[in-house]
Protein backbone atom coordinates (compact mmCIF):
# COMPACT_ATOMS: atom_id res chain seq x y z
CA UNK A 1 0.00 0.00 0.00
CA UNK A 2 2.03 2.39 -1.51
CA UNK A 3 0.20 5.64 -0.37
CA UNK A 4 -1.28 5.05 2.79
CA UNK A 5 0.64 7.01 5.45
CA UNK A 6 -1.90 5.08 8.33
CA UNK A 7 -1.89 1.29 7.98
CA UNK A 8 -5.29 0.04 8.92
CA UNK A 9 -6.38 -1.97 12.19
CA UNK A 10 -7.79 -5.28 11.16
CA UNK A 11 -8.89 -7.60 13.62
CA UNK A 12 -7.96 -11.05 14.71
CA UNK A 13 -11.11 -12.13 13.29
CA UNK A 14 -11.45 -9.96 10.64
CA UNK A 15 -12.72 -12.49 7.32
CA UNK A 16 -12.36 -15.50 9.39
CA UNK A 17 -14.43 -18.24 9.96
CA UNK A 18 -15.14 -17.61 14.19
CA UNK A 19 -15.77 -13.26 13.13
CA UNK A 20 -18.84 -12.23 14.67
CA UNK A 21 -20.28 -10.91 12.03
CA UNK A 22 -21.03 -13.03 8.60
CA UNK A 23 -19.52 -9.80 6.36
CA UNK A 24 -16.21 -8.40 6.38
CA UNK A 25 -16.92 -4.89 7.46
CA UNK A 26 -14.39 -1.92 7.14
CA UNK A 27 -15.13 0.90 9.83
CA UNK A 28 -14.17 4.11 7.93
CA UNK A 29 -13.11 7.09 10.17
CA UNK A 30 -12.17 10.65 9.75
CA UNK A 31 -8.80 11.34 10.73
CA UNK A 32 -6.12 11.30 13.58
CA UNK A 33 -5.54 13.77 16.23
CA UNK A 34 -3.30 13.82 18.93
CA UNK A 35 -0.56 16.47 20.74
CA UNK A 36 1.38 18.58 18.71
CA UNK A 37 4.89 17.22 19.48
CA UNK A 38 3.57 13.70 18.11
CA UNK A 39 2.52 15.22 14.62
CA UNK A 40 5.89 16.38 14.59
CA UNK A 41 7.06 13.07 15.13
CA UNK A 42 4.63 11.08 13.38
CA UNK A 43 5.11 13.39 9.72
CA UNK A 44 8.98 12.80 10.22
CA UNK A 45 8.61 9.24 10.69
CA UNK A 46 6.65 7.02 8.51
CA UNK A 47 7.73 3.73 9.58
CA UNK A 48 6.03 4.50 13.41
CA UNK A 49 3.15 6.56 12.02
CA UNK A 50 2.13 3.41 9.92
CA UNK A 51 0.71 1.31 12.90
CA UNK A 52 -0.44 4.64 14.90
CA UNK A 53 -3.74 3.38 14.08
CA UNK A 54 -3.10 -0.36 15.56
CA UNK A 55 -2.02 1.73 18.59
CA UNK A 56 -5.50 3.79 19.21
CA UNK A 57 -7.35 0.92 18.73
CA UNK A 58 -5.18 -1.53 21.49
CA UNK A 59 -5.48 1.77 23.78
CA UNK A 60 -9.61 1.66 23.30
CA UNK A 61 -9.66 -1.84 24.24
CA UNK A 62 -7.52 -1.44 27.00
CA UNK A 63 -8.56 -0.96 30.48
CA UNK A 64 -5.82 0.82 31.63
CA UNK A 65 -6.01 3.52 28.87
CA UNK A 66 -8.40 6.26 30.06
CA UNK A 67 -10.10 8.70 27.72
CA UNK A 68 -13.28 10.75 26.94
CA UNK A 69 -12.70 9.86 23.29
CA UNK A 70 -13.29 5.99 23.80
CA UNK A 71 -17.25 6.72 23.76
CA UNK A 72 -16.69 7.48 20.13
CA UNK A 73 -16.03 3.90 19.44
CA UNK A 74 -18.19 2.36 22.14
CA UNK A 75 -21.82 4.73 21.21
CA UNK A 76 -21.11 3.57 17.42
CA UNK A 77 -20.61 -0.71 18.23
CA UNK A 78 -23.26 -0.79 20.75
CA UNK A 79 -25.94 0.81 18.32
CA UNK A 80 -23.99 -1.30 15.67
CA UNK A 81 -25.33 -4.57 17.25
CA UNK A 82 -28.44 -3.10 19.27
CA UNK A 83 -31.33 -5.53 19.00
CA UNK A 84 -29.23 -8.23 17.33
CA UNK A 85 -27.66 -11.78 18.90
CA UNK A 86 -23.92 -9.93 18.74
CA UNK A 87 -25.20 -7.82 21.74
CA UNK A 88 -23.71 -10.98 24.01
CA UNK A 89 -20.22 -10.63 22.73
CA UNK A 90 -17.60 -8.75 24.52
CA UNK A 91 -15.98 -5.26 23.28
CA UNK A 92 -12.11 -7.37 21.93
CA UNK A 93 -14.70 -9.45 20.18
CA UNK A 94 -16.99 -7.15 18.23
CA UNK A 95 -14.10 -4.81 17.12
CA UNK A 96 -11.90 -7.91 16.59
CA UNK A 97 -14.37 -8.83 13.97
CA UNK A 98 -13.95 -5.69 11.97
CA UNK A 99 -11.32 -3.09 10.28
CA UNK A 100 -10.70 -0.03 11.07
CA UNK A 101 -9.12 2.93 9.12
CA UNK A 102 -9.30 6.44 8.92
CA UNK A 103 -9.57 8.56 5.64
CA UNK A 104 -7.40 11.52 5.92
CA UNK A 105 -3.52 10.22 5.61
CA UNK A 106 -1.96 13.21 7.74
CA UNK A 107 -2.03 13.76 11.29
CA UNK A 108 -4.95 16.53 11.47
CA UNK A 109 -4.20 18.82 14.49
CA UNK A 110 -4.99 18.15 18.10
CA UNK A 111 -8.33 18.72 18.03
CA UNK A 112 -11.38 17.32 16.32
CA UNK A 113 -12.66 20.69 14.76
CA UNK A 114 -9.65 20.71 13.18
CA UNK A 115 -10.57 18.94 10.27
CA UNK A 116 -12.79 21.04 9.28
CA UNK A 117 -9.57 22.75 7.38
CA UNK A 118 -8.42 19.35 5.87
CA UNK A 119 -8.95 19.12 2.00
CA UNK A 120 -10.43 15.57 2.14
CA UNK A 121 -10.23 15.71 -2.31
CA UNK A 122 -6.31 15.27 -2.31
CA UNK A 123 -5.46 12.10 -4.97
CA UNK A 124 -3.23 10.48 -2.28
CA UNK A 125 -5.91 10.15 0.38
CA UNK A 126 -8.39 8.45 -2.43
CA UNK A 127 -5.22 6.58 -3.70
CA UNK A 128 -4.65 5.39 -0.29
CA UNK A 129 -8.41 4.33 0.45
CA UNK A 130 -9.00 2.54 -2.51
CA UNK A 131 -5.42 0.20 -1.84
CA UNK A 132 -6.79 -0.26 1.46
CA UNK A 133 -10.35 -1.52 0.36
CA UNK A 134 -8.20 -3.76 -2.28
CA UNK A 135 -5.94 -5.38 0.08
CA UNK A 136 -8.55 -5.84 2.67
CA UNK A 137 -11.96 -6.97 0.31
CA UNK A 138 -14.49 -5.86 2.36
CA UNK A 139 -17.97 -6.73 1.49
CA UNK A 140 -19.44 -3.59 3.65
CA UNK A 141 -17.94 -0.11 4.38
CA UNK A 142 -19.30 2.51 7.17
CA UNK A 143 -18.26 5.61 6.69
CA UNK A 144 -18.15 8.38 9.92
CA UNK A 145 -19.41 12.17 9.00
CA UNK A 146 -19.70 14.25 5.59
CA UNK A 147 -16.28 14.94 5.24
CA UNK A 148 -15.06 10.99 4.01
CA UNK A 149 -18.26 10.30 3.09
CA UNK A 150 -18.18 13.35 0.47
CA UNK A 151 -14.73 12.23 -0.85
CA UNK A 152 -16.23 8.88 -2.01
CA UNK A 153 -15.46 8.41 -5.71
CA UNK A 154 -18.37 7.11 -7.43
CA UNK A 155 -16.66 4.33 -9.22
CA UNK A 156 -14.40 1.81 -7.24
CA UNK A 157 -12.46 0.37 -10.63
CA UNK A 158 -15.65 -1.62 -11.23
CA UNK A 159 -18.86 0.61 -11.99
CA UNK A 160 -20.36 3.48 -10.81
CA UNK A 161 -22.17 2.90 -7.09
CA UNK A 162 -26.37 2.38 -7.61
CA UNK A 163 -28.14 4.19 -5.04
CA UNK A 164 -30.40 2.45 -2.37
CA UNK A 165 -34.16 3.29 -3.14
CA UNK A 166 -35.03 3.86 0.24
CA UNK A 167 -31.59 5.35 1.97
CA UNK A 168 -30.53 6.86 -1.44
CA UNK A 169 -28.69 9.54 0.01
CA UNK A 170 -26.62 7.38 2.32
CA UNK A 171 -26.33 3.83 1.29
CA UNK A 172 -24.66 2.52 -1.93
CA UNK A 173 -24.10 -0.21 -3.48
CA UNK A 174 -20.60 -0.82 -5.79
CA UNK A 175 -19.83 -3.59 -8.67
CA UNK A 176 -16.11 -4.73 -6.89
CA UNK A 177 -13.94 -7.29 -8.32
CA UNK A 178 -16.50 -10.04 -8.17
CA UNK A 179 -18.59 -9.05 -5.68
CA UNK A 180 -21.08 -6.29 -4.86
CA UNK A 181 -19.56 -4.03 -2.19
CA UNK A 182 -22.06 -2.01 0.24
CA UNK A 183 -21.17 1.43 1.57
CA UNK A 184 -23.01 3.33 4.21
CA UNK A 185 -22.58 6.69 5.41
CA UNK A 186 -23.70 7.91 9.15
CA UNK A 187 -23.21 10.65 10.91
CA UNK A 188 -20.04 10.91 13.25
CA UNK A 189 -20.48 9.07 16.49
CA UNK A 190 -18.30 11.31 18.32
CA UNK A 191 -21.25 14.20 17.45
CA UNK A 192 -25.00 14.41 15.91
CA UNK A 193 -25.60 10.76 16.49
CA UNK A 194 -28.64 9.20 17.01
CA UNK A 195 -28.33 5.69 18.06
CA UNK A 196 -31.65 4.99 18.08
CA UNK A 197 -31.72 5.55 14.69
CA UNK A 198 -29.00 4.64 13.19
CA UNK A 199 -29.59 0.95 14.70
CA UNK A 200 -32.67 0.87 13.06
CA UNK A 201 -31.24 1.51 9.71
CA UNK A 202 -28.27 -1.02 10.20
CA UNK A 203 -30.65 -3.94 11.31
CA UNK A 204 -33.50 -3.02 8.08
CA UNK A 205 -30.26 -3.08 5.77
CA UNK A 206 -29.17 -6.17 7.52
CA UNK A 207 -25.61 -4.49 7.52
CA UNK A 208 -25.08 -6.24 10.97
CA UNK A 209 -25.49 -9.13 10.30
Amino acid sequence: MNNVFFRPWVGNRYGKVDSVFSKKILILGDSHYTDESEVTELLANKQQSSDFTTGVMNDYLSEDVKGNWKSTFTKFMNSFVQGTSHEEFSREELWGSVAFYNYLQIPAGTKPRLTQHYDYTKETDRKAFLEVIGELEPDVIISWGNKAWDAMPEDFGFGNYVANKKFSDFYHTYPFKENRLKVLGINHPSSAYKSSYWSGVFTETQINA
